[in-house]
């Protein structure tokens, strides 16, 4: 008992250091969900309350030049940063650079859902705090199964969201 007083006081003197938000990014993506979208739905709810707390800590801007670099970048369909307007406009794709400045309003995935109005709804608290799409896989070509969550950044028009897909190939 005399050993662990000591040490438990020592503990709450000197806390081990906390782990660096690029290292609590870099073990996020490090870990692969595969098929479990129970382990899916928390790596992207887990990517989104880091992207939160980034923006807040730094800034948007300098936030979003962070997010197009290592350990946030990531390869299309892997576990990404993107984001739409409340006027369905894409404004950043950490995953799909492409569709930046793309009105996105008619475009769904492979079920009819139009997912920048699902990204809406999960931002506002309208709809599924955690929605599910369905695309086709870039590196198979299968249909595969995502989830993405989305909150509002403080100027109320402009969506951040984090997804990822099932990688079960």
């Amino acid at each position: 008992m005399r050993v662990l007083i000591p040490s438990l006081v020592a503990l709450m003197l000197y806390p081990p250091p906390a782990q660096s938000l690029d290292a609590k990014v870099t073990s996020l993506h490090a870990r692969a969900a595969g098929s479990d979208l129970e382990a899916l739905q928390r790596d992207v709810t887990g990517l989104a309350a880091l992207a939160r707390r980034h923006v807040r800590a730094v800034g948007l801007e300098a936030a979003l030049a962070d997010f197009g670099t290592a350990p946030w970048k990531r390869k299309a369909n892997g576990l990404h940063l993107w984001g739409v307007t409340t006027d369905g406009l894409s404004w950043f794709d950490a995953g799909h650079p492409d569709m930046v400045g793309t009105n996105v309003n008619n475009i769904t995935d492979i079920e009819g859902r139009f997912w920048a109005a699902l990204a809406k709804q999960s931002a506002d608290g309208t709809g599924e705090t955690v929605f599910s799409l369905l695309f086709l896989h870039p590196e198979t070509g299968r249909s595969a199964r995502g989830l993405h969550t989305c909150f509002f950044l403080d100027d109320g028009k402009r969506i951040l969201c984090a997804g990822a897909f099932q990688d079960d190939y």
